[in-house]
């Protein structure tokens, strides 16, 4: 059984810690008043960075963890696939069954009449 990490916190917390280290470094420059509609400005865009990309990072993350799971557990996952499909096919199996056995039943009759009617 193989043992998953999930890393990518980490990783999005090293990018955010670089992008406010620039902010900073760019807010030391200027002066108060301007560092200050800038910090309100980048506040609001930050936010907005968030809100669009949080929801498409959380979908590809679970698309990715759920193919490594699905991978590793791929023998399981298609044995409860069959099982489920031959749940779902058994009646039609079964009214297949109802149907033939008749034509097949009255078939053997027939062969065995025709070969003691040759004796």
């Amino acid at each position: 059984m193989s043992t998953y990490t999930y890393n990518a916190p980490a990783l999005s917390l090293e990018v955010l810690e670089a992008g406010f280290e620039k902010l900073n470094a760019v807010s030391e420059r200027v002066t108060n008043p301007a560092e200050a509609v800038l910090m309100l400005a980048g506040g609001a865009v930050l936010g907005l960075v968030f809100v669009l990309t949080m929801p498409i990072l959380c979908v590809a993350l679970t698309l990715y963890y759920g193919a490594k799971v699905f991978a590793a557990r791929w023998a399981r996952i298609a044995r409860v696939f069959k099982n489920v499909a031959l749940f779902f096919a058994a009646p039609f199996i079964g009214l297949a069954y109802l149907l033939a056995l008749p034509v097949v039943g009255l078939g053997a009759l027939a062969y065995v009449a025709v070969k003691a009617a040759r004796k």
